[in-house]
């Protein structure tokens, strides 16, 4: 009787063990189920937060292009690679605790928005001084920016917002000036143009597509905002005084005074602007080459030498075609 019992002891026994041996190796293999499934879905995480990352970066460099490896994120690493010109491919591959994960996107620039362009120099204000004299030359017939002849329509010369702004320039204009105030219509060639354009959101949109900021400053012969290959969107923050050989091509805003000079040569967009008293002028031989905007409250524009400010459909059709927003419409994203 005693060594049945103790049979039947010792069998129970071994199979209590073996039940929990058996339930150890199960839980054993639930939590390595459990971890590998968590260091996947880690890394993937790792690989679409690395993809935002680089979009947010994107947004404010428009350049920025190449591979970008090894980069640092919640425990783990990912590899960037980001190609392409108005179609910009990203690839993000990650790495956790040895899983990896991968994320793509497709995004195409959204291009920039222009204003119609009704003249050479367009003013957006309650109260205009202006005054003209020497050879200034504002013309709104088309020009290309090497002074040949361009295929547009002829545009005003000077387009203001009432009749009565209309009537105070043309009779504040020197005798000897207006022939030189050319475009569409009569001579001088100042339109009246009533707008519904909303300047702010317009100048919200470039400054926040700048591709150069600057400072309140004097810039001289070495300056270069941009070429027509290459246009950039400046913004100036602060009155900007541009002297000597300064050139550039693009969108130019400056938020206060502006005075150019010397051969400042500039092709594209320029919209000077401000909350108070503004004042715009032009000397020696400089030049604008596409279409001026001057908006404030109180204006006052000068222009002496034998400046120039030309209405160009080459110019503006160049700065439509390769200036883009920091807008980018997302057409493909991917993960895996």
């Amino acid at each position: 009787m005693g060594n049945k019992v103790l049979i039947i002891s010792m069998s129970t026994l071994v199979l209590l063990i073996s039940i929990v041996l058996m339930i150890k190796g199960g839980t054993t293999r639930i939590s390595d189920s459990v971890v590998e499934t968590f260091n996947y879905t880690q890394s993937q995480y790792i690989a679409n937060s690395g993809l935002n990352i680089t979009l947010n970066k994107l947004r404010f460099n428009k350049n920025l292009r190449g591979i970008f490896p090894n980069n640092q994120l919640l425990g783990g690493t990912y590899d960037v690679s980001i190609k392409g010109n108005d179609t910009v491919v990203i690839e993000v591959n990650s790495k956790f605790m040895g899983k990896s994960g991968k994320a793509s996107v497709t995004t195409i620039w959204d291009n920039i928005t222009l204003p119609s362009i009704k003249s050479a120099m367009g003013i957006s204000s309650s109260n205009i001084n202006i005054s003209l004299h020497g050879n200034i030359l504002i013309s709104g017939i088309d020009k290309n920016p090497d002074g040949t002849l361009g295929t547009a329509p002829s545009v005003s010369g000077i387009s203001v917002e009432n009749i009565n702004d209309s009537i105070r320039i043309v009779n504040g204009i020197p005798n000897n000036v207006k022939p030189n105030i050319i475009g569409s219509g009569s001579i001088p060639s100042v339109s009246v143009n009533p707008t519904t354009q909303n300047y702010n959101e317009m100048i919200n949109q470039y400054i926040q597509s700048a591709d150069i900021i600057l400072s309140s400053g004097t810039y001289t012969t070495g300056t270069t905002l941009g070429i027509p290959e290459n246009p950039k969107i400046t913004f100036i923050s602060g009155n900007a005084n541009f002297a000597g050989n300064a050139s550039g091509a693009g969108i130019l805003i400056i938020y206060g005074d502006m005075s150019c000079s010397g051969n400042f040569n500039y092709q594209g967009l320029v919209i000077v602007y401000g909350n108070t008293q503004i004042s715009a002028s032009a000397s020696g031989n400089s030049s604008i080459y596409g279409g001026m905007f001057v908006i404030g409250p109180s204006v006052d524009i000068s222009a002496t030498g034998s400046a120039i400010i030309n209405y160009s459909s080459k110019a503006i059709n160049n700065i439509q075609q390769k200036l883009k927003s920091s807008k980018f419409i997302v057409s493909n994203w991917i993960d895996w």
